[in-house]
């Protein structure tokens, strides 16, 4: 009899979200555009054999989507991808810029802070990031990490069912390198990254 008094409980706090809440589609589709801002090097370290070497990611244009499902109230979840066309940039004895695009995908719990044509909300959640490109030719492991994410965002409705949103939302996980170069396996000390993505997209609606 208590359970299912509790499962009756839940079920009609479910169904019977505030008006304010229920205005909103229960699925939203966001493409966005972005910044994306690397704060800490990759690589920074003397290599046997090899000398100082000091990488980093550079600042780049980012673009990518995001799929929200909003749950009862001011609860939703929701996946992101992102990719950033960003370069390497090698600052050790011979200076060059490769082609080093960056990927990011994640899932997040995302909070409305404040409702209303303009709300307040908060995220966070667990991230894969991964790196590509001709700067990453001769490593053989560490282009993946696992990391996570949380995030800041502010909502801006429009007619209808469409929403301007911005997020700024950092990534945080730590980057380790094994190379072959030049028939020599390396192994890069493990360095703590913190990746910043800034982004404007346009909310639709779905369902």
């Amino acid at each position: 009899m208590g359970k299912k008094l509790f499962g009756a409980t839940v079920l009609a706090f479910v169904l019977g979200a505030t008006p304010a809440f229920g205005q909103l589609p229960g699925l939203e589709l966001e493409p966005f555009l972005g910044a994306y801002i690397p704060t800490q090097d990759i690589v920074d370290q003397d290599i046997p054999l090899v000398g100082s070497v000091q990488g980093s990611q550079k600042e780049a244009f980012a673009a990518g989507a995001r799929l929200t499902a909003w749950l009862a109230g001011p609860l939703g979840v929701e996946g992101t991808f992102t990719y950033a066309f960003s370069d390497a940039e090698n600052l050790g004895a011979v200076t060059a810029d490769q082609s080093a695009g960056v990927w990011m995908g994640s899932g997040r719990v995302i909070l409305k802070l404040l409702p209303g044509p303009v709300g307040v909300h908060a995220t966070g959640g667990v991230a894969l990031i991964g790196r590509t490109g001709d700067a990453y030719n001769d490593v053989t492991e560490g282009e993946t990490d696992l990391g996570g994410v949380v995030g800041l965002g502010l909502r801006f409705k429009l007619p209808g069912i469409f929403a301007i949103r911005g997020d700024v939302d950092a990534f945080g996980y730590e980057t380790q390198f094994t190379g072959d170069f030049g028939g020599t396996t390396l192994e890069t000390e493990g360095q703590f990254q913190v990746d910043v993505v800034a982004s404007v997209g346009l909310i639709i609606g779905l369902m």
